[in-house]
C-alpha cells in the first residue's frame, strides 16, 4: 500500500473527519452502489461496527454528485456501473474533495481514472472496505487494484499475426420497434458468406432472432450461461452446443439465439457478457450483437456496456417524429453512448412522407451510415420464408444492406445464386385454371348422352289421350 499527499481541499477535508471521529461522532458515508443485492451483501457488515453511518442512498451519479457538492457525508462508496456516472460526473465528484472508494463492478474507462482513494475489486468485503474507507479518512491513498483479466483471455483482444482485427458490430435502437434485428439478420447473413461470423440476440427486452430465422429456441444464450464455461476447450464444445447455423446463402455464419422466456433475464448479467465477448473474439472474424433497445429494458446496464464495448456501433431509428424522438431519448440519456461514435441506419425511410436524411442527421447530431427504403412487399416476402432480404435480387431494401455491409467488410460480398428468398406454398395465390371452350348446345365431355323424354298418357274427362311430359 502505497501513501501519497493529497491536495490541500482533500486533506482539510479529512481532518475534519478524523475529529469528528476523534470526538466519537460516525463517520457519514454516502453510498452509491446502485444495486439492492450488492447493498444488502455489504452494507450489513458495514454498519456493524458502529463506527459507520448511512448518510444516504444515491441512485444516480447526478444524485449522488449534489449530495457530495452539499457535504452530505465525510465519504462516499461509488460503483463504476453507478446509473448515469460518466468521466465528468466522476472529475466533479473529485473536486469536491470528498474520499471516494470505487467497487470496479464494469465500466473499465473509469477504472483508470485518478482520484480515487481506493479502488476495490467486484467481490470486496465489508471488512476490506471498512479498511479502505478508515484509510482514506486517514489522508492515505490506495492504489487501483481492479479485477485482472484471466490469462486465457488476454490474447483474445489481439489478431492474429497477418489478419485484420475482429470486428464486433453493435445495432441497437431506441424504444420501439425501429427494425433493429432485420438490420442485425442481414448484416450477420451478409457477412457470413466471406467470413467466420456470429449472430448474437442479446435482446434481453424481445429476442426475435429465432423467430425471423425459424431456428429451435431450445439451443439459446441462456443454455449458454447455464453451462459455466471455464476453460478455452469448454467454451469450444458449449459454443458447438448451442449455436445454429443461418442457412443457405451464408455458408459460414452461425446464430446463437436469445432467451426464450423473460424469466431468464437475470442469467445474461455484466459479468457474463464480459467474459462471453472476448471468447467470441478468439473464435469469429466478425461478431454482430443484436443489443436492441437501449436505456428501455430492465438490464441497463448490460445493454449499455454492450453498446459501449462495440467496435462499431450501428444506432437504427425510424424516419418518422416518434422513430426521432426515441432515439434522441437513448442517444442524451444513456452515457455509454454520448461520446461514442454512433452511425445512423435510417430504417424504412419513404421521401414521400418521412423527413430527409440531413434533418435526420442534424436532429440527433450523427452521421447516417444508410438510409433503407421502405420496402413492404420485400421485406413480407422474407418474414414469410424466414429468410434475410438481402438474397432477393429485386429488393430495394436488401440492397441497401447489402451496401453497407460491404462497407463494413471492405471489399465486395458475393452472395450464391441459388440463396434466392422463395415464397412458401401456402403464400402463393391459388393458380387459374385453363378450362377447355365447348360449343354452345354440345355436351359435357364424360357427360352421358342426353335420352328423349317419355311420353305418358293419362286419362282425361272426355276421353280423348293427350300426350304429358
Amino acid at each position: 500500500m502505497a501513501t501519497s499527499t493529497w491536495s490541500c481541499c482533500r486533506l482539510t477535508h479529512s481532518r475534519r473527519a478524523m475529529a469528528d471521529q476523534a470526538s466519537g461522532a460516525a463517520v457519514r458515508l454516502l453510498v452509491g452502489l446502485g444495486n439492492a443485492e450488492r447493498e444488502r451483501r455489504l452494507l450489513p457488515g458495514l454498519l456493524e461496527s458502529g463506527e459507520l453511518v448511512v448518510a444516504e442512498r444515491c441512485l444516480a451519479g447526478d444524485q449522488l454528485l449534489e449530495a457530495l457538492r452539499e457535504r452530505r457525508g465525510d465519504a462516499a462508496l461509488v460503483a463504476l456501473d453507478l446509473h448515469r456516472l460518466n468521466a465528468a460526473l466522476l472529475a466533479a465528484m473529485q473536486a469536491t474533495g470528498v474520499p471516494l472508494i470505487g467497487l470496479a463492478s464494469g465500466n473499465p474507462g473509469l477504472a483508470g481514472a485518478d482520484g480515487w482513494a481506493a479502488l476495490l475489486p467486484a467481490d470486496a468485503d465489508a471488512g476490506q472496505m471498512a479498511a479502505a474507507i478508515k484509510a482514506a479518512l486517514r489522508g492515505e491513498r490506495l492504489e487501483p487494484a481492479g479485477e485482472q483479466p484471466e490469462p486465457d483471455l488476454q490474447p483474445a483482444l489481439e489478431a492474429p499475426p497477418g489478419e485484420a482485427a475482429p470486428g464486433v458490430i453493435g445495432v441497437a435502437s431506441g424504444k420501439g420497434s425501429p427494425g433493429c434485428t432485420t438490420v442485425a439478420v442481414n448484416l450477420a447473413a451478409a457477412l457470413g458468406a466471406v467470413a467466420p461470423t456470429l449472430l448474437v440476440d442479446l435482446d434481453v427486452a424481445g429476442p426475435s432472432v429465432c423467430a425471423v430465422l425459424g431456428l429451435d429456441p431450445t439451443r439459446n444464450l441462456f443454455m449458454l450461461a447455464h453451462s459455466e464455461p471455464r476453460s478455452a476447450r469448454e467454451w469450444t464444445r458449449a459454443l458447438e452446443q448451442e449455436t445454429q447455423p443461418l442457412g443457405r446463402g451464408s455458408a459460414q455464419c452461425l446464430v446463437l439465439a436469445g432467451i426464450p422466456k423473460p424469466s431468464m433475464r437475470a442469467a445474461i448479467s455484466l459479468p457474463f457478457l464480459q467474459r462471453l465477448l472476448p471468447e467470441l473474439r478468439q473464435r469469429y472474424r466478425y461478431i454482430v450483437l443484436d443489443v436492441g433497445s437501449v436505456g428501455v429494458s430492465g438490464a441497463d446496464a448490460p445493454q449499455a456496456w454492450l453498446a459501449s464495448a462495440a467496435g462499431q456501433l450501428l444506432f437504427v431509428t425510424a424516419p418518422n417524429v416518434l422513430g426521432v424522438w426515441h432515439a434522441k431519448s437513448a442517444l442524451t440519456h444513456v452515457p455509454e453512448l454520448e461520446h461514442q461514435a454512433v452511425a445512423l441506419v435510417i430504417n424504412q425511410h419513404d421521401r414521400r412522407t418521412h423527413h430527409t436524411r440531413a434533418d435526420i442527421e442534424w436532429a440527433l447530431g450523427r452521421q447516417a451510415a444508410a438510409v433503407i427504403p421502405y420496402d413492404h412487399r420485400a421485406i413480407e416476402k422474407a418474414l414469410a420464408a424466414q429468410r434475410p432480404v438481402i438474397f432477393d435480387r429485386r429488393s430495394r431494401a436488401g440492397k441497401t444492406l447489402l451496401d453497407l455491409a460491404e462497407r463494413l467488410n471492405g471489399g465486395y460480398i458475393l452472395l450464391p445464386n441459388d440463396a434466392a428468398v422463395k415464397t412458401p406454398g401456402w403464400a402463393r395465390p391459388w393458380p387459374k385454371v385453363q378450362l377447355p371452350r365447348r360449343r354452345k348446345g354440345a355436351p359435357a365431355p364424360g357427360a352421358a348422352p342426353r335420352a328423349e323424354p317419355d311420353v305418358i298418357t293419362q286419362e282425361v274427362d272426355d276421353g280423348d289421350r293427350a300426350p304429358a311430359l
